[in-house]
């Protein structure tokens, strides 16, 4: 039953609300304020009650509410704008973005600000902890160890959908076997696959080859992860500038470079920064670090892939170590690259904070390994036994070593010989202009290299209180997982974040790479194309050369057929003149007797019929050569050129 009456309703923009009327019947008679707020449905300036509430009339001196207004429209009168002005839009900003008229729309937008937000805030907070711990270490002061949070994407996925994450009704396995499998899939998922090794190939020739048209009698030798085998997807790609002399001498190759072979090399590098490659648009970012080891870093634009060109000493005694462990434990490949996951996506890698690098990690894990063998002997167990190892390690009282693998006193046992220590402290003291040198923290964690006694492996690596702190976490959370083995990943807490964070970086590679591919392929065709054709040119010039030479063969066997045939014609035709002649001779003697033959001088002729019988066989003979001779003429190469 449709009502009797339509409802009415207000679409003024600041319509007469019944929350007003009653501010205005309860709340405003009570509020001791010169002039009521007066409240309208409409935009007319006329006053909507005309006598007060009270029927008083307000004396001469008594201003009320209306005298009060009356007042305050001259002022607005008498202050407002002639027409003649001109007119001024008041822009103002706030502090909540930017305003969006749909409800959906506006709260996209507040979600991706606030991921954004996060995403930074995590990286923010990773940076502030090492620059925390780096203030402390500068300053000769201690500082609290904290967990370090993984740093976040804007983007993110859910943990089961992770590209090393096993099916449901695969996880019904041992929660420790799970993790075996699951790192053996992040390592072949973090491995460059062939479109992205070949990105990395065509860069590292790129850089070559822009290094030659400045110092051409040098050359940039790959070392590092990318000559280890143990590079990422998105690892750096690290170069060594060596001049062709030293390489060309292995003996030389290996000791270290002289003061002057050092400060040539330093101008050298200044050189290839300044001249070449700061001036390619090929490269992002080039920049010039005075550190121990001078070196260029610089990104590739195409790519994204970071370079280091670095005048380094020779590696090579270290990558033989490495070689030599990574044959000893075949899991190493995996267990590295799942910790070197770990430490990237927490700032925990960056040397030049306080971080560790490739070649400290690798051997941290081989010191564990060493230290703490495991019963299975894969990288699960390893992974563990990594994580317990130095969580528990006493880095003030205990040094590790490899080789043997025993703890050592670090009051007692110095890393580096005296002889070394007092040169470095020496030069130290140089540096600082008389100061004295400060010896390192007693936290820090003290690694000898097994390859180079001399060489303390963590006197870079400021942060291992923060390392520790996350071990301890990471390990209770890892072995929490592995007893409930219900969660979806459980690498997820250790390495998760760095699928999304490296996703756009290794699309964009990936990308470049198959554009690479199909240039290669189009060249590769385009000289398989030239090649076949200069084959068939090639194959044609010699049929046509055989075809040559078959022709003059057959033009001289047609030329001595000829000539054969010649003397033959000649020779019978010789005869058959001779035989003309005496045929002629034989039948004037017959006709004419012996008259005729005493006249020519002949002899009678013999008229028995045995001498004509021979001389008709003599005729027949004549024949048979005479046509055996036009038979061969025929069957000569020469039939259709006479």
């Amino acid at each position: 039953m449709k009502p009797s009456h339509t409802r009415l309703i207000c679409r003024a923009p600041n319509r007469f609300t019944p929350s007003i009327a009653l501010w205005q019947h309860f709340i405003g008679p009570q509020q001791h304020i010169p002039s009521q707020p007066r409240f309208s449905s409409t935009v007319s300036e006329a006053v909507q009650d005309s006598t007060s509430s009270d029927n008083t009339v307000p004396g001469p001196g008594d201003s009320g509410p209306l005298q009060e207004e009356a007042e305050t429209r001259n002022v607005l009168t008498q202050n407002k704008p002639s027409n003649n002005a001109k007119s001024v839009i008041r822009k103002t900003t706030t502090v909540k973005g930017i305003w969006h008229p749909d409800k959906r729309d506006a709260s996209i937008s507040k979600n991706i600000d606030t991921k954004h937000a996060a995403r930074q805030a995590s990286v923010e907070a990773a940076e502030q902890l090492l620059t925390a711990a780096k203030t402390a270490f500068d300053e000769g002061k201690d500082y609290k160890g904290v967990v370090v949070q993984p740093m976040l994407n804007a983007t993110t996925v859910k943990e089961s959908k992770l590209p090393w994450c096993l099916a449901p009704e695969e996880r019904t396995i041992l929660g420790i076997d799970r993790l075996a499998i699951e790192i053996e899939i992040f390592y072949t998922y973090s491995k460059p696959s062939y479109y992205e090794s070949l990105a990395r190939r065509h860069v590292i020739e790129q850089v070559r080859k822009h290094s030659r048209q400045t110092l051409p009698d040098h050359i940039l030798e790959v070392f590092g992860s990318e000559r280890t085998g143990l590079a990422m997807a998105m690892s750096d790609i690290d170069l060594r500038l060596l001049p062709q002399s030293r390489i060309e001498d292995p003996e030389k190759v290996k000791l270290p470079p002289t003061h002057e072979q050092r400060m040539e090399g330093m101008k050298n590098l200044h050189k290839l920064h300044f001249n070449n490659l700061a001036r390619q648009k090929a490269y992002l970012l080039p920049w010039l670090r005075y550190a121990r080891y001078p070196l260029i870093s610089l990104q590739d634009k195409q790519s994204g892939l970071d370079i280091q060109i670095v005048l380094s000493n020779d590696t090579s005694l270290s990558r033989e170590t490495m070689k030599r462990y990574m044959d000893e434990y075949p899991y190493l490949h995996q267990l590295y690259f799942v910790v070197k996951a770990m430490f990237d996506i927490r700032g925990l890698s960056d040397v030049f904070r306080g971080g560790f690098g490739s070649y400290s990690l690798f051997m941290m894990i081989v010191a564990s390994i060493k230290h703490l063998p495991n019963k299975r002997n894969d990288a699960a167990g390893a992974l563990l036994h990594f994580l317990k190892f130095y969580k528990n390690l006493d880095t003030v009282k205990n040094g590790v070593c490899i080789e043997p693998a025993v703890l050592f006193k670090k009051s007692e046992e110095a890393v580096m010989p005296d002889k070394v220590k007092s040169r470095l402290e020496a030069t130290v003291l140089t540096l600082l202009q008389g100061g004295a040198a400060k010896p390192l923290p007693k936290y820090m964690l003290s690694l000898r290299d097994p390859a180079d006694k001399t060489n303390d492996l963590g006197r870079k690596g400021i942060a291992i209180k923060h390392v520790q702190a996350t071990f301890k976490i990471l390990l209770a959370d890892l072995e929490s997982n592995i007893k409930s083995n219900s969660r979806p990943s459980l690498l997820g807490p250790l390495v998760g974040s760095s699928y999304m964070l490296n996703k756009e970086r290794r699309d964009r590679l990936r990308h470049y790479g198959q554009k690479l591919s199909s240039q290669l392929k189009d060249s590769l065709a385009k000289t398989a194309k030239m090649v076949k054709e200069r084959e068939q040119a090639a194959e044609e010039a010699k049929l046509a050369e055989e075809a040559n030479k078959e022709s003059e063969e057959d033009k001289k066997k047609a030329r001595l057929v000829r000539e054969e045939r010649d003397r033959e014609f000649t020779h019978l035709a010789e005869e058959r003149n001779v035989r003309l002649r005496r045929e002629a001779e034989r039948t004037a003697v017959l006709d004419h007797g012996d008259a005729m033959a005493s006249i020519l001088g002949m002899p009678i002729a013999d008229r028995d019929p045995e001498g004509q019988q021979k001389h008709a066989l003599a005729e027949e003979s004549e024949a048979k050569m005479e046509a055996q001779a036009q038979s061969g003429a025929q069957s000569s190469p020469e039939k259709k050129n006479p």
